[in-house]
């Protein structure tokens, strides 16, 4: 069985597979007591680790004390067998994986992988695994705050699962479609211009909830909540 961790910039999860995921949780424990009840409970053969957080102590303290064999992708220390090319340097541990995970997933087709965390990043790799480009730009939660922290009177709000008219009637209502919708129609806009490209475009969304795009985009969408950790177990070990 495998241990697998990712630490984005907001929270961690775990989560344990073979050849399929089998368990996944966020952490909400410490480090050590996390990872021991893990190991013990599914026997742990290997760990396998995204972080964009440079500190890790008490995981490679556990790691080290337990000797099981790891593998830690991040911006710094970019996995060398990773079956992606030409990706930049400082390349997220996250996108890293999830692009993996998405092309064991349709590993004939051009990918659009659509992350949508505290940012929203963007990346194109080709059928033959070239990274040919991506984006990044504020998450739903992220527009809100900004609106609030750079003008005098917007109020803060805090992003949840309600929709939003397109047009609204009040301030929370107007912030709220501005954020919610604007992610929507930036989103459609991306995969609309890479389809005018890429018409074997196949598009992967992860990251908080499940968008309802327009029904006349014409290509594969397929919404993967744990695409990193796919991505993760689909890794060789070094």
């Amino acid at each position: 069985m495998k241990l697998l961790i990712d630490i984005g910039n907001t929270s961690a999860k775990l989560a344990v597979a073979d050849d399929e995921i089998v368990h996944v949780e966020r952490l909400t424990e410490t480090w050590d007591a996390a990872l021991s009840r893990l190991v013990n409970s599914y026997g742990i053969t290997s760990v396998r680790i995204s972080t964009v957080v440079n500190d890790n102590t008490e995981i490679h303290d556990f790691i080290g004390k337990s000797h099981i064999p790891s593998l830690w992708l991040s911006s710094n220390l970019p996995y060398p067998s990773v079956p992606l090319r030409n990706v930049p340097k400082g390349f997220g541990a996250d996108r890293w994986a999830a692009d993996v995970g998405a092309m064991s997933l349709a590993p004939q087709c051009t990918i659009l992988v659509i992350d949508a965390g505290t940012c929203i990043t963007y990346d194109v790799i080709s059928a033959a695994g070239e990274f040919l480009g991506g984006a990044i730009s504020p998450g739903v939660q992220l527009r809100l705050t900004a609106m609030h922290e750079h003008t005098a009177r917007l109020p803060l709000i805090v992003a949840t699962d309600e929709t939003s008219d397109v047009l609204g009637h009040d301030t929370h209502a107007s912030m709220l479609s501005s954020a919610i919708n604007g992610t929507r129609f930036e989103i459609e806009g991306y995969i609309r211009h890479l389809l005018t490209v890429h018409p074997d475009l196949h598009v992967f969304i992860t990251g908080g909830n499940e968008l309802s795009l327009s029904a006349d985009i014409s290509c594969p969408i397929t919404y993967v909540p744990h695409l990193v950790f796919i991505g993760l177990n689909a890794l060789p070990m070094a």
